[in-house]
């Protein structure tokens, strides 16, 4: 078995062991190797590196290491643990505070361990504390005072309640032939006002699956309920040839909440999307630190809750797409109603060519308005002046379609007929769409003063054709 995936099940097993229903609030496992403090050949000085460690820290001030083979620090044995080895003095592990204020009956566990025959209590031991709400430090009920000879046992605490947690861990061994280790830190409890994420609540609403070159995929998620959900509780993965799940991977640990109605982009960096999309809410991504690899012709897209139940999964393949997109490289595929099935190929299309081929963290451009009937173009003003004076500065065409899928053609002309502009060319339409003349022609100049005409085209693959025109006037353009 690999190793980290036996630090997985451990902890797991930690979890629900004797408490079927406790959730994972935080564990420490030390899967980042060489964090710590170790000798130098001098035999004096003591090397240390704690870089990128946030979730613990290390009191070593009574400290003093000899060699370099003399340590206090994580290793890759077992897929990662803190160990000591001869160090002459006490070193103190502390977590992070730990909020646990929406959590009761909290347990805390942890693999104490050690190697080798040393027995002597006074320079070979592993004590584990807690603190609870800043106060005094209290001993673990079971196995918290480990000392000499003692084997590996689980040290634990139970029937914790309060607001923050820390856990603080005494260890200490002078013996260069043994070993003493700390691995497997896991708080979990009960939620005291438990949110159930059912089918429905979060439904996958949009996915790149196909970036341009050294852009990223993304998938949309989008909070169908009255609930505020929390993060922490769900999951993105896809299914293997046998139709199993893989790459299984939690959004975040952190308890952000998605509230309802909100729009939530994930991704594994946004720097391989903020380049390719407007982004008018920066704050709607979230990039995971291990995101699944979805393949570029067919593939799943799975959301799971904490029970790892699916809550929506959406099959796509390439062909799914715009006939009109040969290359489909960098253009998302939106879903078009949250209240139709997931799996329906009519409830998704190709994003418009007008929104940038994806709209990642707000509506989709393909979203539908049941109350449309029937395609509408609206033409406002009927006289604009392009003079910047903030009245009437361009002229707009407002599109409202009653599905998605229609592709369109906007063009403007003189007076005498002659063409000025191409205001959408074989564009692929959104279900609402707004394009504005700003008074120029296709090379940037400004037009004089007078009558225009604008002449719309929509049509769609299945041979309906809908056209439009207006008049406007063009009037005094300078400031």
């Amino acid at each position: 078995m690999h190793p980290n995936l036996a630090k997985i099940l451990t902890i797991f097993l930690l979890i629900i062991y004797n408490q079927v229903w406790s959730q994972h609030i935080w564990s420490e496992s030390f899967s980042v190797p060489h964090k710590g403090i170790w000798g130098n050949s001098d035999g004096k000085s003591i090397n240390s590196d704690f870089s990128g460690i946030t979730k613990w820290a290390l009191d070593f001030n009574q400290v003093t290491l000899e060699n370099e083979d003399d340590y206090a620090k994580t290793v890759t044995t077992s897929g990662g643990r803190f160990e000591c080895c001869d160090i002459n003095g006490e070193v103190i592990w502390h977590s992070e505070i730990i909020d646990i204020s929406d959590y009761k009956n909290i347990i805390i566990q942890l693999n104490a361990n050690e190697t080798g025959s040393s027995e002597n209590e006074e320079n070979k031991y592993l004590k584990a504390f807690f603190i609870l709400d800043q106060g005094e430090e209290q001993a673990f009920e079971t196995n918290g005072d480990n000392r000499g000879n003692w084997g590996q046992v689980v040290a634990k605490q139970t029937e914790i309640d309060g607001s923050e947690l820390q856990i603080v861990v005494y260890m200490n061994n002078h013996y260069s032939t043994n070993k003493v280790i700390l691995d497997e830190v896991v708080v979990s409890g009960e939620e005291k006002n438990p949110v159930i994420i059912q089918p429905g609540d979060i439904v996958l609403n949009e996915v790149l699956f196909n970036p341009v070159p050294d852009g990223d995929d993304y998938v949309e998620i989008y909070n169908n309920s009255e609930k505020e959900i929390p993060l922490n509780k769900l999951y993105l993965a896809s299914r293997d040839n046998n139709l199993e799940l893989t790459q299984v991977y939690a959004l975040t640990s952190e308890k952000h909440k998605l509230l309802p109605n909100e729009y939530l982009a994930l991704t594994k960096d946004t720097l391989g999307v903020f380049p390719w999309f407007t982004i008018p809410c920066p704050e709607c991504f979230l990039q995971m630190e291990k995101f699944p690899s979805f393949n570029n012709d067919e593939d799943y897209v799975v959301l799971l809750n904490n029970d790892l139940e699916v809550i929506d999964e959406f099959y796509y393949y390439e062909k799914m797409h715009s006939p009109l997109f040969y290359d489909r490289e960098g253009i998302a595929l939106e879903r078009v109603s949250f209240t139709q099935p997931t799996n329906d190929v009519s409830n998704w299309h190709s994003a418009s060519t007008t929104s940038g081929y994806g709209t990642p963290g707000y509506q989709n451009s393909q979203f539908m308005n049941e109350d449309v009937q029937k395609v509408s173009v609206t033409f406002q003003p009927e006289a604009f002046s392009p003079n910047n004076d903030g009245y009437n500065d361009s002229y707009s065409i407002d599109l409202k379609m009653d599905k998605p899928g229609y592709i369109c053609n906007i063009m403007v002309f003189d007076s005498s007929g002659r063409r000025l502009c191409k205001l959408a060319d074989n564009a692929v339409l959104g279900t609402e769409e707004q394009i504005v003349w700003n008074g120029e022609d296709e090379a940037g100049n400004r037009q004089s003063t007078g009558p225009y005409i604008v002449m719309v085209e929509v049509f769609n693959t299945d041979g309906t054709v809908e056209r439009f025109k207006d008049g406007v006037v063009l009037t005094d353009r300078f400031e």
